[in-house]
């Protein structure tokens, strides 16, 4: 299963996507979590990866946006 939730003010976009998988994602082994660490960086954002093996999954991101 796959739980996303969204919030957006007129600062930030937040994104947090977890799973209740098998765990062990690991950017710094060649998964594609790296890629979109650096496009996320790129807009000035954040993301945290927690991943422990057998816990599933959590992403959380925060993005600046510009509301103008």
């Amino acid at each position: 299963m796959v739980y996303v939730s969204i919030e957006a003010d007129h600062a930030n976009l937040r994104l947090s996507i977890r799973d209740n998988g098998i765990g062990g994602a690991n950017p710094g082994k060649g998964s594609g979590l790296i890629g979109l660490q650096d496009r996320i960086e790129t807009l000035g954002g954040h993301m945290e990866i927690a991943s422990p093996p057998g816990g599933g999954t959590a992403l959380h991101v925060d993005i600046p946006v510009n509301d103008t």
